[in-house]
């Protein structure tokens, strides 16, 4: 993994005053936002503690992604669209970050677009929605806790504009997150990254899920990429 700044570094996130957000809709109702007022000290890694992978056997440094490709080269500031169809919402995430899989360490983040559409049922003569009212939240999200990486190797197709393409690499990054939207507030929830190239040593889905505060995304659009250290 290669960048303008040493690849080892981590980014560091102060402790700051947070309020707690709950993304929610009724049925037959418009989407709501409910903000509670909650004073913490906030500390990576408090969100949950899942088992970490067997796959972890050393020290590495991965870099994650979400990547754009133009003129066939993979550049970073890309888009990646997670989709709750179940629950009629999308979220857009930009971003990028870094981990040490062996010191259980992660750091990043970037941006999302989060959108609920409420559905107020059918029209008799179309299939199409009668009505519908939502909410559209813009915000932040870092990563809170490292949770598990899974290497899985294979050969980027394209250029690299981001490190070495002999670092490229397939896998699945599992993070815990806290996003911040812009009203105020934040809601904590488990992004995992995946990512899949030519001759990996297993199949993956490639893009983002997350699940947050009863909605689960699943990719929509977009791409993804990892770098490992050699």
């Amino acid at each position: 993994m290669t960048s303008p700044e040493p690849r080892r570094r981590l980014y560091h996130v102060a402790a700051i005053c947070l309020f707690a957000v709950v993304l929610a809709a009724r049925p037959g109702l418009a989407s709501t936002l409910t903000f509670t007022a909650v004073h913490t000290s906030y500390q990576p890694g408090v969100t949950s503690s899942p088992t970490i992978s067997d796959t972890i056997t050393d020290t590495v440094g991965v870099r994650w992604d979400l990547v754009q490709i133009v003129q066939r080269t993979a550049l970073a500031g890309g888009k990646d669209v997670g989709r709750d169809a179940a629950r009629h919402a999308t979220i857009t995430l930009t971003g990028s970050g870094e981990a040490e899989p062996g010191k259980k360490e992660a750091a990043g983040g970037g941006r999302f677009v989060f959108k609920h559409r409420a559905s107020l049922g059918r029209s008799d003569d179309r299939d199409e929605d009668r009505d519908a009212t939502g909410v559209e939240v813009h915000g932040i999200y870092v990563v809170t806790k490292f949770v598990d990486w899974k290497p899985a190797g294979g050969k980027l197709p394209v250029a690299d504009g981001i490190g070495q393409a002999a670092e490229a690499s397939s896998g699945i990054l599992t993070l815990n997150v806290r996003l911040f939207p812009s009203g105020g507030g934040h809601q904590d929830g488990v992004l995992t990254v995946y990512c899949l190239l030519p001759g990996s040593t297993f199949d993956i889905e490639e893009g983002i899920t997350l699940a947050i505060d009863g909605f689960y995304f699943v990719q929509d659009e977009g791409q993804t990429l990892f770098h490992v250290e050699k």
